[in-house]
């Protein structure tokens, strides 16, 4: 086995890296039609016209504008009944597609703007996706409200395609060269000049930041719409940056990818910055920052990197092959899957076997003890996996005993903010009804919902079924029967391990409380 130590964050990075890299491979395969090459216009004159089909880039990412029709939201636009928006984020993958590329057109013949086919700075405009990308007509679209689960923060709203040219489709571009960003000539938009992109009747701007969303393409950053006092708040570079993008076409990303073969090319490449670099070498370079390509990997083609979906997975999955610490994480990657698949409960009942074999309370049991407790939920480890196991998880070098509690600790982090926060709502709506603010265990006989139980969901546990398995999770150590807070969060601690994402764990938790 190899001689390696995977700690908490490595592993979390590894098991994303790792879910990244299939997701590429699935959507190059299932999403097939969104991937396919579409042109762009490449205007001669450098400037944008009505009726261009061209890529937003965002300053802060570095990435394209891109749609996943396959995430649907919800849009309450206050004129019908809601509408489907598709979920915006932005991405490195240099192909224009019907993914990213958006045609321009004019909202109002009559909007005291020169008839010249130009874009200006301050007309109103549309920006709208192809029929490659989805069978009815979708446009850039804000709301001006906030939406839950859209991974927004304060002063920030919603930003999608929508399927309605309503007037949350209304944009205006906006000039930052009073921050040094933008141009000084005419009115007429430039490709690759920086400019801001504001919403007509609401002033919010389209953003995007380093922020991560899992999406059905793999990892990407998220965007949103910046409110317009944040806007005018942001002074610092990074917040100009967020909301800073560019107009480019796919001549744009010709010359990036040329500029990439080159850096890569170079027997002593390197992607550090360079003050001599020109734009497009120090957009390559951004770029391959991304793609882990390690040192002596120069025989790398990097074009087929930077435009295809399904090589990158692979680059990104045989990457991670070559990481000494990824026959340690290869396996967790293999048993925390099957932990979770087989049920809510059995994380839970595994961590208390455990405990019950630990008999000295050390935190270590025999690595056979643990794979017998494995083996319960039909987990089988080979020689290899336990010796894997061992040299990961032993606290004596000489022991053949591992720390469960690590191994644990490895198949989740710590519970983030918003799933405490529901489960302290939980415990606080239990304390308000119960006699004194104790809560018994009648209490959560009383009040718990067994219709939040996914198998009950699924139909595989009936609801008495489902409450009989919840009673028997709790093992009272107060006499008077009560629970108290830590070990009500003990119990959620469990079934956060269980539930990997986390809008299906708050749902669990305000379903089984009525919250």
């Amino acid at each position: 086995a190899d001689d390696v130590q995977v700690d908490e964050r490595r592993l979390q990075e590894y098991l994303h890296k790792k879910k990244h890299g299939m997701l590429l491979k699935g959507a190059a395969l299932a999403m097939k039609h969104t991937l396919e090459p579409l042109p762009t216009t490449n205007a001669s004159d450098g400037k944008v016209h009505m009726g261009d089909s061209l890529m937003l880039r965002n300053a802060a990412t570095g990435g394209l504008l891109q749609a996943d029709v396959t995430d649907t939201i919800q849009v309450d636009d206050n004129s019908r009944a809601a509408a489907s928006g598709f979920a915006l984020s932005t991405g490195t993958l240099l192909t224009s597609c019907a993914r990213n590329v958006l045609t321009v057109s004019r909202v109002d013949d009559g909007d005291g703007f020169p008839e010249d086919g130009f874009l200006h700075y301050g007309q109103t405009f549309r920006l709208g996706a192809g029929p490659q990308l989805n069978d009815r007509p979708a446009y850039l679209y804000s709301c001006g409200t906030y939406a839950d689960g859209q991974h927004l923060a304060r002063n920030e709203t919603l930003s999608c395609l929508y399927s309605r040219a309503t007037p949350g489709t209304h944009w205006r571009c906006v000039r930052l060269q009073a921050v040094g960003l933008g141009d000084g000539g005419d009115d007429v938009v430039r490709l690759g000049w920086p400019l801001r992109i504001e919403s007509a009747p609401h002033g919010g701007a389209l953003g995007s930041d380093a922020t991560l969303r899992m999406t059905h393409y793999g990892n990407e950053c998220r965007v949103f719409s910046a409110g317009p006092a944040q806007v005018a708040a942001s002074s610092e570079e990074n917040h100009v940056a967020q909301t800073a993008w560019s107009f480019v076409d796919s001549q744009w990303a010709d010359e990036v990818i040329a500029a990439a073969q080159r850096v890569v090319g170079d027997a002593n490449f390197s992607l550090e910055y360079d003050p001599d670099d020109g734009p497009s070498v120090r957009d390559a370079r951004t770029y391959l920052a991304g793609l882990d390509i390690p040192k002596g990997w120069g025989h790398i083609d990097p074009r087929e990197l930077l435009t295809n979906a399904d090589k990158r997975g692979e680059h990104f999955l045989t990457v991670m092959d070559l990481d000494p610490t990824s026959s340690a994480c290869k396996t967790l990657h293999r048993i925390f899957p099957l932990i979770r698949n087989a049920g809510m409960h059995k994380t839970r009942k595994l961590r208390q076997m455990c405990m019950q074999a630990d008999t000295h309370d050390s935190g270590t049991i025999a690595i056979r003890s643990f794979a017998g407790v494995l083996s319960w939920i039909a987990i089988r480890l080979k020689q290899e996996e336990m010796d894997i196991l061992l040299e990961l998880l032993r606290v004596d070098p000489h022991s053949d005993h591992v720390d469960y509690r690590r191994f644990f600790s490895l198949m989740a982090p710590p519970m983030a903010e918003i799933r405490g926060d529901v489960v302290r709502d939980a415990y606080a709506k239990l304390r308000a009804g119960a006699p004194g603010g104790l809560v018994e265990a009648a209490d959560l006989q009383r009040h718990w919902r067994p219709r939040c139980h996914p198998e009950v969901q699924r139909g595989i546990l009936s609801e008495g079924e489902a409450m009989d398995e919840f009673l028997r999770q709790w093992d009272i150590a107060d006499a008077d029967g009560r629970v108290s807070w830590e070990e009500f969060l003990d119990y959620y601690q469990d079934i956060s391990m269980a539930v990997e994402q986390t809008e299906v764990f708050v749902e669990i938790v305000r379903h089984g409380w009525s919250l």
